[in-house]
């Protein structure tokens, strides 16, 4: 059984509270009522409610100051404040709302449909919100759960974030500060650092931040101290670090592909050549009401920053999926999370949206190589024209495109380290994977082929991501 959403109402006006409480029930609200401000951060901080509802003019501690009190404690500061006025308010009072945290303005007398629309709204907004802040937390306690000591540093040589073994290491104050110990090691180029009675090899990770700012380090401290520098200890302190890379790059895809009847899947990821160090390359398949989401992404730099980012845009496209939002809105929000938090990477990603019964597919680009279209009845090419703008552009728009996808037809989604190579143009890259996807029947033999031709035997010098589908003819 759902339980109804509780709201919290607050108005020292007994008529009027009745005639909102009475709209908030009907609409399916469990309704707590108070009649003054002081009582409503009371009931607040007793027993949270999912949003409160106050009105601006109460005697005593009036709207704007209650809804301060609320977003000020932990425990209540994540309630939606929805403020309601019987009275047109000045743009200075709300001004003066929205500062103190209030998320909505409504003037009475409103009407109940409208009332019942914008608390909905409210709390799927909140909804989301929980979810990706879950998805942080989670990604935090992997970053935890790393064994060396990690941090990244801003341009200046700040500590910006770092784990729990950093944190034993340099001691609990040191985000917002600067180590001098790194300091002096990265003036002299030093690869080792001596703490105490401990040895730590040193590694840094450039990560390109802002465009024209300095770029930020993932600094990497880990433990080779002489108890573990015999051959059988390096030996299973490589193993680890393999299993921890393995680890972190498999949660960016998923752990297996949907199965349908009217489409056939196939994916691989290869690691770069350097395949202790995660990358950002990731690819999804996302099942929605009306058919399927193929998605391929690619996050800037590498390291447990850059995997981090990729696990969290990941996760919250999958929760805007489900929410039921559209390709170009998701998009948009991921790229608001992006310029809006502390994921501070630029990212490329494109999204398409296949349907169980029509052959036209969207598709948004954020900054991604085009995917490549492999008709039956004829030659490979590009399956639209443009890329859209990366993730991490403040105020970046996305277009939704379309193109035919027609039964027996193939598709080839991938990331750019499968086609770039130093010095070459992008327009001659792209041309080369579409002369290489020539030629070659089913999903399998095209992703070997593709690797045999594009990537050869070794290991590529950047993560190759590749997610093939095709529409089934029956």
């Amino acid at each position: 059984m759902t339980l109804e959403p509780s709201i919290l109402l607050a108005d020292d006006d007994e008529v009027g509270r009745y005639v909102v409480a009475t709209m908030l029930r009907r609409a399916g609200f469990a309704v707590t009522e108070v009649a003054d401000g002081l009582s409503a951060v009371s009931a607040a901080l007793e027993s949270p409610p999912d949003l409160a509802v106050l009105d601006v003019k109460m005697p005593g501690l009036d709207g704007f100051e209650a809804c301060r009190r609320i977003k000020s404690h932990d425990d209540t500061r994540h309630i939606p404040v929805l403020m309601l006025s019987a009275t047109f308010m000045e743009t200075e009072a709300q001004v003066e709302g929205l500062e103190t945290g209030a998320d909505v303005y409504l003037t009475q007398p409103v009407e109940a449909p409208v009332l019942a629309a914008t608390i909905r709204s409210l709390l799927r907004a909140r909804s989301l919100e929980t979810e990706v802040r879950l998805a942080a937390a989670e990604w935090r306690t992997t970053f935890d759960a790393i064994s060396d000591a990690v941090a990244v540093l801003d341009g200046d040589g700040v500590v910006v974030r770092a784990n729990r073994a950093f944190h034993a290491t340099f001691g609990e104050d040191v985000v917002g500060a600067r180590v001098p110990a790194l300091d002096i090691a990265r003036d002299s180029g030093e690869l080792e650092l001596e703490l105490g009675d401990r040895t730590h090899s040193l590694r840094i990770d450039l990560v390109p931040d802002e465009i024209g700012a300095a770029p930020r380090m993932v600094v990497t401290l880990s433990d080779i101290t002489a108890a573990k520098r015999s051959e059988r200890e390096r030996a299973a302190a490589f193993a680890r670090e393999q299993t921890i890379s393995r680890t972190l790059q498999q949660s960016l895809l998923p752990e297996r592909l949907p199965s349908d009847e009217r489409l056939a899947l196939h994916a691989w990821h290869l690691a770069a050549e350097q395949e202790l160090i995660v990358g950002g390359d990731w690819y999804d398949v996302i099942e929605t009401h009306d058919g399927l989401w193929l998605v391929i992404g690619d996050v800037a730099g590498h390291g447990v920053a850059a995997a981090a980012q990729a696990g969290q845009l990941r996760h919250s496209l999958r929760v805007y999926a489900h929410e039921g939002f559209g390709l170009a809105e998701s998009v948009t929000r991921l790229n608001e999370l992006v310029t809006g938090t502390e994921l501070t990477d630029m990212a490329t990603m494109c999204i398409l949206a296949l349907s169980t019964d029509a052959d036209d597919v969207r598709i948004v680009s954020a900054g991604h190589p085009p995917p490549v279209l492999l008709p039956a009845d004829g030659p490979p090419r590009l399956a639209v024209t443009g890329h859209g703008v990366v993730l991490g552009v403040l105020g970046a728009t996305y277009e939704e495109l379309t193109f035919t996808f027609a039964p027996g037809d193939r598709l080839v989604l991938y990331t750019d380290g499968l086609v770039e190579r130093p010095g070459e143009m992008i327009d001659d890259a792209l041309q080369r994977l579409v002369d290489a996807c020539a030629d070659t029947a089913g999903l399998e033999p095209l992703r070997a082929h593709l690797f045999a031709t594009l990537v050869g035997n070794e290991h590529p010098r950047d993560d190759v991501a590749l997610l093939l589908a095709q529409r089934q003819v029956l």
